[in-house]
């Protein structure tokens, strides 16, 4: 609107001057003696405008040729002023009131010494007119003279707001941006480095359980994390290296009431072999939304006391802010992999494809005309479009593995599974798939790099030679998981293939057992030892308004 305005403002002030002179014209004289001159001079200032146009960047020459349309319609007024009869009271002139008109235009087009010229232009005229005809006298010229400097001190005021608006608009607009792009950007590196952890999810929640520990005794202890109606997500645990407890998105328990209402509780538990005191503390968004939940639990000889549960809520409610920011970082960091993962897809199925499928039926009509015509080359033409049908189908997996990812509303089996599906159909081999996977789901980070291995292992499958099934064994109980793949053509694979995998770097094993009839590729994640998650790992959230 602000923008909108500027721009229509100074049409609004030189259509004014123009009713204004119409109106003098009213006044002493003949109206329609006025009007065609005021309605001449409009028309050029509107030409004027036009040949501008809107906004910054106009070229030199069309300036110029505003400025001479600026010109004319200052000799114009001149004109006027010559033209329509005299009247009293003398300064009360229509003609010297349309020369504002021009003068300001020229101060926009070219500033202030273009708006000086275009006004001795129509001075010119006026004064040289008057000496002609002998109608010059002392009160003539000092009521010329006024309006020429109420014209001059017009035109400085329309290069004055061309010079704000060439500010507002021009190439510092792009600097005063970048300027605050960097200040941000710099403010949010200071805010990084004073949060505890910084804008890592995993070390937020490592954070917790410590403070946890310190205050309230426990033995075992966890956080989950997930929005809505999202799978719980463990970000760290403390005395177990799996979780005991049933999953707070089913059931009625102390976690789940806890999970569902973002109310603190505590309870008892019975597990299999005993019962434990528990005790579950919401985690809170800026907009006291749940995102999570601390959990805590002991041998049930020793509940928890309202004390407990009122320090765990407090402990829950002063990490919440920290988590929050590092999780919404994490989920705006996989929103940007995300589409630029379907960008790259999309652009190879609408380009090098497409060109590919053009390329194969040209040398479908090319092999319909060598069986014709020159037999000896159908052999060989045969071979390429063999070869070409095989690097389509390379392609499409491939365009296929960009858009095939672990999503917020797609849990790790299910993208495996609708994987090996498609791989099955394009290459006819024989695939299984057995699953196992429990109501919690690893962090985003886990999930798309043994996506990423499995993949690995399909392309040499597709390039191995005599392959003729593939079979895939997946278990999943978070924070453990346990993948089994085997093949049964000529692997490519050595037995180190995975030994820089950045699944090994996070503590995951990976054995590779090539035999004469396949592979065997066998991955544990968190099978021991680790009794919390690796760092930097995002999580599989949906962005958090």
């Amino acid at each position: 609107m602000h923008e909108m305005w500027s721009r229509t403002r100074p049409t609004i002030l030189r259509s004014a001057i123009a009713v204004s002179a119409v109106a003098v014209g009213s006044i002493g004289h003949d109206l329609l003696a006025v009007l065609p001159w005021a309605l001449l001079i409009l028309v050029l200032d509107l030409l004027a405008g036009k040949l501008l146009g809107f906004g910054p960047g106009q070229t030199a020459k069309r300036r110029n040729q505003a400025l001479l349309v600026s010109l004319v319609g200052a000799v114009v007024a001149g004109a006027a002023v010559v033209a329509i009869p005299s009247a009293p009271p003398a300064f009360l002139s229509p003609g010297l009131l349309l020369l504002l008109i021009p003068a300001f235009r020229a101060g926009e087009v070219r500033g202030h010494v273009a708006a000086v010229a275009t006004v001795a232009a129509s001075m010119v005229v006026v004064l040289g007119a008057a000496q002609a005809d002998g109608t010059s006298s002392t009160t003539f010229l000092a009521s010329t003279l006024q309006w020429a400097i109420l014209a001059v001190g017009l035109g400085l005021l329309g290069a004055w707001t061309a010079r704000l608006a060439e500010r507002r608009t021009g190439p510092r607009s792009a600097t005063t941006a970048a300027h605050e792009a960097a200040r941000l950007l710099r403010r949010l590196s200071d805010l990084a480095g004073a949060l505890e952890g910084g804008f890592d999810a995993p070390a937020a929640a490592e954070l917790l359980l410590h403070a946890v520990n310190d205050r309230i005794p426990g033995s075992r202890m966890a956080v989950l994390v997930g929005v809505g109606s999202e799978p719980a997500v463990p970000l760290a645990l403390r005395g177990i290296d799996r979780l005991p407890w049933p999953s707070p998105t089913t059931g009625d328990s102390v976690m789940g009431r806890v999970w569902r209402t973002g109310v603190a509780e505590s309870g008892l538990w019975s597990s299999v072999n005993e019962e434990r005191a528990v005790a579950a503390a919401p985690l809170r968004d800026s907009a006291g939304a749940r995102i999570g939940v601390v959990v805590i639990d002991r041998l049930a000889a020793t509940p928890f006391s309202d004390e407990d549960l009122q320090v765990l809520g407090y402990l829950a409610e002063g990490h919440s802010a920290n988590l929050d920011v590092a999780l919404i970082f994490a989920a705006l960091r996989q929103h940007a992999a995300f589409e630029e993962r379907e960008r790259l897809a999309r652009e190879m199925h609408d380009g090098i494809a497409q060109e590919l499928v053009a390329l194969g039926y040209r040398i479908d009509v090319a092999r319909r005309e060598a069986a014709l015509d020159a037999p000896e080359f159908a052999p060989t033409l045969e071979d390429v479009r063999s070869d070409l049908s095989r690097v389509l189908t390379d392609l499409r997996l491939r365009i296929a593995d960009l858009r095939l990812a672990v999503r917020p509303d797609q849990g790790l089996g299910a993208v495996v599974g609708a994987r090996l599906q498609q791989f099955g159909a394009a290459t006819g081999l024989t695939v299984g798939l057995r699953l196992n996977e429990s109501p919690y789901r690893l962090p985003a980070h886990l999930e798309t790099l043994i996506y990423r291995l499995i993949l690995d292992v399909l392309n040499d499958a597709r390039n191995a030679a005599g392959v003729t099934g593939i079979e895939a064994r997946l278990d999943v109980n978070a924070p453990q998981a346990w993948l089994t793949i085997t093949h049964d053509g000529e692997s490519h694979l050595a037995a180190d293939a995975f030994r820089d995998h950045p699944l090994a770097a996070l503590g995951a094993t990976i054995e590779v057992e090539v035999g004469l009839t396949g592979v065997k590729v066998s991955l544990a994640l968190n099978d021991r030892g680790p009794t919390h998650l690796p760092q930097l790992v995002p999580e599989r959230m949906g962005l958090i308004p």
